[in-house]
């Protein structure tokens, strides 16, 4: 594990009312710099998925898991896959015929490959796992496990864009690698997905996302960053903006934000050139670096009070966020946002196809999990900001 920044010696109040004194605006996600929409520098490298030929770009993830299944023809084929999930996911494969079962996820996001193994049975086509919050999941044992039975692995790394284990990234052991770009780095929208065995003549290249919409879409993101700034009227211009979109979502599911729902009529839709400059815009190295050492100091100040679920921070993981879990989940959760703080629910619905009680370890992750940003848009003063807000409301609820 890193070591923790060292700070001036404070106690724990005096680094809260310090922290406390300005207010500030901390987005869930990072926002889009105006720099970023400038021509990219020629021949620049790449990281994993980006410099893949066989990476296919997607309006959202969930439109490239759904490809995925058709181009592995899992139409009426049992895939297993694991109890803690968000839904998007498995509805693009429920969209495309699969057959789920179930396997566990542990109260620290662990998941057995034994268990799995046990699992897999005459009719099983295929393995797939998640990559909760940047951190691995067993995956170079489930590579062999499926290697070995036959089936395929295919691997989600929508959370874990820009990690590695052993200096492979995550999203290259299985036969498929899903990313979600916008989470990670300031893309309108857009997931990517690569097969390393490349795709079929019979599904289709997505289609480009209408640059007009990628624009308002855009502008939108550079408002959080002008906001985040503290720059002068951007709230309201931010405020007016999303009264907009609401109006033009009700004719268009394009200019909605990215929902919890799979919608047929998006399947094959990709990215557009605004979301392929930023890519080659992103400074890889930095952003890693950037959230891992907001991840710890997120980790020092708040660790005697919510420590995260993954007890250290491995070499090669690039947190997506600060996840932990808290007995008080929906208190703290209304006291950070009442105090303008932006704060994430992990996951807290239960999809219909798990019955209520079979998994009593994924039923306590939904009741107590949430996050807090660690992006790279955030310096050490909203980091301090962030953790004072969160202590402050632990303080009075507690």
């Amino acid at each position: 594990m890193d070591s923790p920044n060292i700070v001036p010696a404070e106690t724990a109040g005096q680094r809260v009312e310090t922290a406390l004194r300005v207010r500030r605006f901390v987005p869930n996600f990072p926002t889009l710099w105006p720099h970023m929409l400038l021509m990219p520098r020629p021949n620049v490298a790449l990281p994993f998925p980006f410099a893949e030929i066989s990476t296919r770009y997607y309006f959202l993830a969930r439109y490239g898991i759904y490809d995925i299944a058709r181009t592995f023809s899992l139409a009426g084929k049992e895939v297993l896959f694991p109890a803690y999930f968000h839904g998007v996911e498995l509805d693009a494969l429920l969209t495309a015929g699969v057959r789920p079962r179930f396997y566990p996820v542990h109260r620290d996001l662990e998941v057995d490959v034994d268990e799995v193994a046990r699992l897999i049975g005459p009719t099983t086509a295929a393995v797939y796992v998640i990559h909760y919050a940047g951190f691995s999941a067993p995956v170079k044992a489930l590579a062999a496990l499926c290697r070995e039975r036959g089936i395929r692995l295919i691997e989600d790394a929508a959370l874990a864009l820009l990690s590695q284990v052993d200096d492979h990234p995550l999203g290259s052991f299985g036969d498929a690698g899903i990313f979600c770009l916008y989470k990670t780095i300031p893309t309108p929208s857009g997931g990517a997905v690569v097969l390393p065995s490349g795709w079929p003549a019979s599904v289709a290249e997505p289609r480009p996302f209408p640059a007009i919409r990628a624009a308002v879409r855009a502008s939108n993101l550079i408002l959080l960053n002008l906001e985040m700034r503290g720059v002068t009227g951007s709230r309201e211009l931010r405020q007016i903006g999303r009264r907009l979109r609401r109006r033009r979502s009700a004719e268009s599911q394009h200019d909605a934000l990215p929902g919890s729902t799979f919608d047929r009529s998006l399947i094959g839709l990709g990215v557009g050139p605004f979301a392929r400059r930023i890519i080659r815009k992103q400074d890889y190295p930095a952003i890693i670096a950037r959230r891992r050492h907001n991840y710890l100091r997120l980790a020092e100040r708040l660790s005697s009070v919510l420590p995260p679920i993954s007890a250290d921070l491995p070499a090669g993981v690039c947190p997506l966020f600060y996840p932990f879990k808290t007995r008080h989940r929906e208190r703290l959760l209304r006291a950070v946002r009442t105090r303008g703080a932006e704060i994430g629910e992990f996951w807290p619905d239960q999809h219909p196809t798990i019955p209520p009680g079979a998994f009593p370890e994924v039923d306590e992750i939904r009741k107590t999990a949430l996050w807090l940003p660690c992006h790279q848009d955030l310096n050490d003063e909203s980091i301090d900001w962030l953790a004072g807000v969160v202590l402050q409301a632990m303080s009075q609820i507690e």
